[in-house]
């Protein structure tokens, strides 16, 4: 389907001035022609369509506010078409097959965050002089290495799992950096400058090649490191692997995707305690405490007879379970 300023009014069934948000996602849609009438469009989901190139998408050069776009899941072998979207802040194009990074992003610099994870893409460029990015996201790609990225200073997640990185980048340029992602690499060791990247809160590097107690050493330094993974890595196999690294790193409260610190532990103990109790108290009740609650009967009737029947309250008896049913709570 090719959108345009009418096919667009069909799905929205809104007047055009008054569209800040619109969700395309699943349309079939193969190119974006003249949809000027919604110039107000400020976040714009394309997501699971069939655009496949740039020139499908020449209708958003005229949207000047746009500021959010999702096409994420299409066929996009490129990103020229950001040439003139120059307020656009959070770009989402996942799941495409984009080889490279175009150099007409360095032109957006209002974006605060770039998703650009399970393409084809190479290398990191072109984006080391948006200021405002917090958020780098290049995961289930071909990338073999990290630059150096100092402009970056708002940076606070990167993310590059599922990659050929070889080794962790000087995180040290990025003073308010508080998410490194870099799981399923080929990554060794941890450099001895990261012991100075004290905002780090979580730290995943599972399933690379670290292999002794000195290559996950600078770790100790990260006094607030809130989440750590090293799952899949070979020095998981030491004797008393677990221990030692919730010893080394005390701030620690989720290890290799498992939660352990005492405040946790005891909500989910105490949670048990009163779902257990719920379960005790819902098949528990026997047949006295039942009866105990009934209202008392009514006096027989001076009127009746010796051999007639008192009517009592019809009182409805709640049934004991067996032990061993489920119940529901």
């Amino acid at each position: 389907m090719r959108l345009s300023n009418e096919t667009l009014a069909a799905i929205l069934d809104k007047p055009a001035a008054t569209v800040a948000a619109a969700e395309l996602r699943d349309k079939d849609i193969t190119h974006i022609g003249d949809i000027s009438k919604y110039a107000q469009l400020r976040k714009l989901d394309l997501s699971s369509n069939n655009i496949s190139s740039s020139e499908g998408l020449d209708g958003l050069r005229q949207l000047k506010a746009l500021a959010h776009v999702n096409l994420s899941n299409n066929a996009l072998e490129d990103m020229d078409f950001v040439e003139n979207m120059h307020s656009i802040s959070v770009l989402n194009v996942s799941n495409n097959k984009i080889k490279r990074i175009s150099k007409h992003v360095s032109k957006c610099k209002e974006l605060k965050a770039i998703i650009i994870g399970h393409n084809e893409v190479k290398a990191i460029e072109h984006i080391d002089g948006l200021d405002k990015l917090n958020t780098l996201v290049v995961s289930h790609n071909q990338i073999d290495a990290i630059p150096s990225m100092p402009k970056l200073q708002e940076l606070t997640k990167i993310s590059a799992a599922h990659n050929k990185i070889k080794a962790v980048p000087d995180l040290t340029l990025y003073p308010v950096l508080k998410e490194v992602r870099l799981n399923d690499n080929k990554i060794t060791s941890i450099p001895e400058n990261i012991r100075s990247c004290t905002s780090l809160r979580v730290v995943d590097l599972g399933n690379n090649q670290m292999e002794d107690w000195t290559s996950i050493a600078p770790l100790e330094s990260l006094a607030d490191l809130d989440n750590l993974n090293l799952k899949g890595n070979p020095i998981c196999a030491e004797k008393g692997y677990r221990d030692q690294v919730i010893k080394m790193i005390p701030s620690l409260r989720v290890l290799d995707g498992e939660r352990f610190d005492q405040r946790f532990l005891k909500r989910k103990e105490k949670r048990k305690l009163k779902e257990s109790g719920a379960l005790e108290t819902t098949s528990g009740d026997k047949p006295e405490n039942v009866a105990a609650t009934q209202p008392p009967a009514r006096p027989r009737n001076k009127q009746q007879g010796a051999g007639s029947i008192e009517r009592q309250p019809n009182v409805k008896r709640q049934r004991t379970s067996r032990p061993g049913t489920k119940q529901e709570l």
